[in-house]
């Protein structure tokens, strides 16, 4: 029985032509435009311990419509390392795919596209096996990844079967002689801000603060279909495709293996890992800033006490919360019909519970995001990473001293929060692995 997402989606179509292994229970799947070093994560997925499970790894090897030749040849080249990668490995149970995307219409090609390509082979082919773990991966064909890889994702499934989604450690090199020094510090605090961003979302109080990063993350194929499969954007297509999902409860953080992502430049996407090293190589400046720490502390009333207060609220009580707030939030707010969509929200719920959960659907993760940008851009001044994440890290009682701290020293107290939470209660964030 065909499920009812492709029957929604009339212009799918499988694209490869021999049945899954009947025990095919995780597919990974890259996206490749124009890669050099496609051979280094083919590899690296070689070396990797073998799950009990069959595992295909698809790689998409994609273009735009009136490339260049170049680009063409590169696709061409790709094509046939994965071949050679299938038949060096030769492997009945750990196959190699490329699924050619090629003159891809120029509105949509991008890494969305690319990875809804693969997405969408990967479950249609995930339903064909008789394996009771289906598991889509995404990776990046630049990116590199710990031995355990796959037999973690796998352990996490067996353990969590009703795990719809999890995000997955990363690592950015941030020292070596692959890339100039410029970099390397650019990608030490891009990833810091990175960190910074969900550990100050997660210090006020928002539910649905998670790493959202498309080289490390995995979901059923269940949960791909049943929330509507990854989107055709060119950047941020992981955040959105996540931010699906998170908001429902059974999101899982697998902090057992590691991904390390490329920290090198990108002119592929609007804004992302890539795009930022590019802008911070254009600039003079060896500084990234970030958003204001105060404009995510402007947020934490206002989470703590909105689903506890705006319960069967009315007007008069929500224009009285308003006006307690303060002016950039108040401002945000009301430019978002506030009052409108508290009044709808209590139209449809019968419980504080309820409440709460489709309070948090409306002022998620996306509009927390939206917030950010128009108070750093109106009534904040964005500040230097590391002075706000030794802000927020002395909050969180993970460093003591105010001298200042350096880009490295501060990230890797960070990454250390990926296996050793710090001493503060976060009741939402209790489902780590």
């Amino acid at each position: 029985m065909v499920h009812s997402y492709f029957k929604r989606h009339k212009d799918f179509t499988p694209k490869i032509d021999n049945a899954p292994h009947s025990d095919l229970g995780i597919s990974v799947v890259l996206p490749s435009y124009n890669e050099p070093n496609l051979w280094q994560s083919l590899e690296t997925l070689m070396q990797c311990h073998k799950p009990e499970c069959a595992v295909e790894v698809l790689v998409v090897v994609n273009y735009p419509a009136d490339s260049p030749s170049d680009i063409e040849q590169n696709a061409q080249h790709c094509i046939e390392l994965v071949r050679k990668a299938d038949q060096i490995f030769n492997n009945k149970r750990f196959k190699f795919i490329p699924l050619k995307a090629f003159n891809l219409p120029k509105k949509h090609a991008g890494v969305g596209l690319a990875r809804k390509t693969g997405m969408d082979q990967a479950a249609w082919r995930l339903l064909g096996s008789q394996s009771e773990m289906k598991i889509i991966a995404c990776f990046d064909a630049d990116a590199t990844c710990s031995k355990n890889y796959l037999v973690e994702i796998e352990k996490l499934w067996k353990e969590n079967p009703k795990t719809e989604a999890c995000s997955i450690k990363y690592e950015h090199p941030v020292e070596g002689n692959n890339f100039e020094q410029k970099i390397y510090d650019g990608i030490a605090q891009y990833e810091l801000h990175l960190r910074y961003y969900m550990w100050a979302g997660r210090y006020i109080g928002h539910p649905h603060s998670y790493q959202t990063v498309g080289s490390s993350m995995a979901c059923s194929a269940e949960a791909y279909l049943r929330f509507g499969g990854m989107n055709k954007n060119k950047a941020g297509e992981d955040f959105y495709f996540l931010q699906k999902i998170i908001p429902h409860g059974q999101f899982k953080e697998l902090y057992t293996t590691t991904v390390y992502p490329s920290p090198r430049v990108s002119d592929r996407v609007p804004f992302g890992t890539g795009r930022a090293m590019t802008k911070h190589l254009e600039t003079d400046s060896t500084t990234y800033y970030t958003y204001n720490f105060e404009s995510f502390i402007s947020l934490k009333y206002f989470l703590e006490i909105s689903p506890l207060t705006l319960f069967k609220a009315k007007n008069k009580d929500i224009n009285n919360l308003l006006s307690s707030l303060p002016t950039p939030l108040r401002d945000f707010l009301t430019r978002n019909d506030f009052a409108n969509a508290i009044n709808e929200i209590n139209a449809n719920t019968s419980s504080p519970k309820n409440f709460n959960k489709r309070f948090y659907l409306w002022f998620d993760a996306f509009k927390m995001l939206k917030y950010l940008n128009f108070a750093n851009e109106q009534h904040f001044d964005k500040q230097p990473i590391t002075n706000e994440a030794q802000t927020l890290a002395r909050l969180l009682g993970i460093i003591t001293t105010d001298s200042p701290v350096s880009t490295k020293s501060l990230l890797t107290i960070y990454r250390q929060l990926d296996t050793a939470p710090p001493p503060i209660i976060f009741s939402n964030y209790n489902n780590c692995y």
